[in-house]
């Protein structure tokens, strides 16, 4: 969760603070009136904190990391979709990095489930 919280963060910067490098290096357009594009930054940067919050106390928001699983599916399946519709190849630089974070969200998330339960069946 520490990071995806990093990931999302980094281009939350880059959305608000250097939107037309980042849109160079990643080969995208930037939109002409970029009020929606740096409110996704500011809902990266929310989306960042509430990841930390689960990096810190996971037990406490067990349920954002099973939201954050989801959400990076979903992603993967959206950013893979516009790319394989003929959207730029950054898009599935993008896609990958979301499928890279649900399966280690969801593996990590599997390896504590089981020595909790290990711990549990001990006592």
């Amino acid at each position: 969760m520490g990071a995806g919280a990093l990931y999302d963060l980094a281009f939350a910067s880059a959305i608000l603070f250097f939107p037309a490098p980042a849109a160079r290096i990643l080969g995208l357009a930037l939109p002409p009136d970029p009020v929606y594009l740096r409110l996704n930054g500011v809902f990266l940067v929310l989306l960042a904190a509430l990841y930390l919050l689960a990096f810190v106390e996971p037990r406490r928001y067990l349920g954002v990391v099973v939201v954050a699983i989801g959400g990076r599916m979903l992603g993967f399946a959206y950013l893979g979709w516009v790319w394989v519709a003929g959207g730029p190849i950054a898009f599935a630089g993008l896609a990958g990095g979301d499928l890279v974070f649900a399966l280690l969200h969801a593996i990590l998330l599997r390896g504590a489930r089981r020595a909790a339960s290990d711990r549990f069946a001990q006592t």
